[in-house]
């Protein structure tokens, strides 16, 4: 009788044993998600393929700018976020295809497809080692989000197991406007 106790007890912790590494065993997304590297707003920031410098946080009610020879303005319920920022590539040439900006909530919002075509967006551009490309991250979200909101960048639209920055935005820096006309204001 005392053997068939020990070995129900040894079944028994064996079972909680094994909950308990099942329930605190990270997941197969955080397991494969990006490398993120942190940085902050006005200094440089490093990964393994690429270098990026957010220079400057505007925002604006109203945006205008041109697409394809033609004045287009954009006006939002929320805000337009419109970050500046200089990029390159350390060892080959690549494209930043994975541009995000995460809100103070935690939600991400993609850049903006309602800017499409304008030659100063720096995703979709190709960076070269070395050399600085300079560009313009733009997003359109609630003004709620914009408190400890952060850029997130990397070169693939989903990453897995590569780098990615999160690069923290000072909304007290950030400059306001009412209308930001692209091309016309020095960004």
């Amino acid at each position: 009788m005392k053997n068939a106790a020990i070995t129900v007890m040894i079944v028994l912790t064996g079972i909680v044993l094994l909950a308990l590494l099942r329930w605190t065993t990270p997941g197969y997304a955080v397991l494969t998600g990006p490398i993120e590297t942190v940085g902050r707003q006005g200094a440089p920031a490093q990964t393994a393929g690429f270098n990026l410098k957010v220079d400057k946080l505007i925002l604006s009610e109203l945006l205008v700018f041109q697409r394809y020879g033609k004045k287009v303005e954009r006006s939002t319920g929320g805000v337009w976020a419109v970050v500046t920022a200089d990029a390159s590539a350390t060892n080959r040439t690549l494209m930043l295809a994975g541009v995000s900006l995460r809100g103070a909530s935690g939600r991400t919002y993609m850049q903006s497809p309602r800017v499409d075509g304008m030659s100063q967006l720096l995703s979709g551009k190709e960076l070269q080692p070395g050399l600085q490309q300079r560009g313009l991250f733009i997003f359109e979200l609630p003004a709620d989000e914009l408190a400890g909101a952060e850029l997130v960048v990397s070169r693939e639209a989903f990453p897995r197991l590569t780098a990615q920055l999160a690069i923290s935005l000072n909304e007290g820096s950030a400059i306001h406007r009412t209308v930001l006309e692209i091309g016309r204001d020095p960004l």
